[in-house]
């Protein structure tokens, strides 16, 4: 099994739907079928099939109104831990200066807290380093997965991909289902 390439395929996978991203799609499936896993290969092919049984238009519409709209939903995951509280930006900063002594570099298009993002950073760090940073939002990150599946949103398919990478590296899920109980008591 290959975690960074996972990582790269399933941070693909969450960002925006415009044409860069269909077009990288038949590549992305190329991909996931040499997946020798089976649990986070399943995940991935219905996700993917998912895609393919759906218009561009309705797809980008389901993105938008999952992620765009959706407050409780969206790809940021120092939001879904702290909300607007001040303490957010101290994280902000706290994972920009994480990343840029590991040498990656985040744009300024998003923050480096959005899920794909920090997806690429695990990509390219050591196990031991992408386990500490999931593991520190897992809660949040589980708290995204599960209102998603409470949707029934085909995006769920993604986060259930993401933890079964993060078990298999060693991420205690057990302890990000416990955050995510303390994240919704706030």
């Amino acid at each position: 099994m290959n975690p960074a390439l996972n990582y790269q395929l399933i941070s693909f996978l969450l960002q925006y739907p415009d044409r860069r991203w269909e077009e990288g799609l038949p590549d992305v499936k190329l991909e996931i079928e040499q997946i020798t896993y089976e649990p986070l290969k399943e995940k991935l092919v219905k996700f993917v099939e998912a895609v393919n049984n759906s218009s561009s238009t309705d797809w980008l519409d389901r993105y938008i109104e999952t992620f765009d709209f959706g407050r409780a939903t969206n790809l940021y995951v120092t939001y879904l831990k702290q909300g607007e509280k001040r303490e957010r930006g101290m994280e902000l900063l706290q994972l920009k200066k994480i990343y840029q002594q590991a040498g990656f570099t985040v744009t300024d298009k998003e923050l480096p807290d959005y899920l794909p993002a920090m997806l690429e950073f695990c990509a390219q760090v050591p196990t031991k380093q992408s386990n500490e940073l999931l593991a520190n939002y897992g809660g949040a990150i589980w708290l995204l997965r599960e209102k998603l599946h409470s949707m029934n949103n085909d995006y769920g398919l993604l986060l259930d991909a993401l933890f079964i990478q993060m078990d298999v590296n060693g991420v205690n899920i057990d302890e990000c289902k416990q955050s995510n109980a303390l994240i919704e008591k706030r």
